[in-house]
């Protein structure tokens, strides 16, 4: 077993956030629970809270021409990227995803966050993202 704990966020790319963001928060009533950006990774977010509680919608905007989700746009338009669940150890999730014959990608660590993906052509056409210790943007 994964080891989850928990849904945190339903991940959607769009061209720019503040023209998604009124639909959102107007029209289906979500509030904006903080903005970030990595500009490492080149991009921008919102994290917003869903009415009634639990898990999050994250909007992601490419911060330039030569971000990942640039190209994800270009190839695939805005809309779905990922879902993220934090589990009880990334370590733990990732020997599970291979002992079921999977491959695990992009095992990152800092500090006492750590994450890893699982690829859509494993999932059944989602990325999936499994972090613990707090979640990082």
């Amino acid at each position: 077993m994964l080891g989850i704990k928990r849904m945190d966020h339903v991940c959607m790319v769009v061209r720019k956030l503040d023209e998604r963001l009124p639909m959102l928060t107007e029209l289906f009533g979500m509030k904006i629970a903080g903005r970030f950006d990595n500009a490492e990774a080149g991009y921008n977010g919102v994290a917003l809270d869903i009415p009634g509680g639990g898990a999050q919608w994250e909007l992601l905007e490419p911060a330039g021409d030569d971000s990942f989700l640039a190209r994800f746009l270009s190839e695939r338009g805005p809309g779905f990227h990922h879902v993220t669940f934090e589990v009880e150890s990334v370590d733990k999730a990732t020997k599970a995803m291979q002992e079921y014959g999977y491959t695990p990608f992009g095992l990152r660590s800092e500090g006492k966050y750590k994450e890893v993906y699982l690829h859509p052509r494993d999932s059944g056409g989602v990325l999936l993202q499994f972090f613990e210790g707090g979640f990082q943007a």
